[in-house]
């Protein structure tokens, strides 16, 4: 609701877009680091897909920052929140 407030579609949908690249470019190197082995995962395929997200949002990165730098850097806090929050959670449920 808080950002219905603040934002408009457009902008909510670039956060969403930055936010989800990042959370798949993780998962993608997790199940490479962790989970290659058990779950018999293609490396070749896996690391092609971390490489694909990381040029497509280094390309969305690099045009929403020519226009809209403010989306951005709201993408990051919300990322640095987010990890602080896992570790958090981690820390006190490990």
């Amino acid at each position: 609701m808080v950002l219905t407030i603040f934002f408009d579609l457009s902008r909510i949908a670039s956060m969403g877009a930055i936010l989800y690249l990042v959370m798949d470019m993780i998962i993608h190197w997790g199940v490479f680091k962790h989970l290659r082995e058990k779950i018999e995962a293609n490396s070749v395929i896996v690391l092609t897909a971390l490489l694909l997200d990381a040029v497509i949002l280094t390309a969305f990165v690099w045009v929403k920052i020519s226009s809209d730098l403010f989306v951005v850097g709201v993408s990051f806090v919300f990322i640095l929140l987010i990890f602080i929050g896992e570790r958090f959670f981690l820390k006190r449920t490990a």
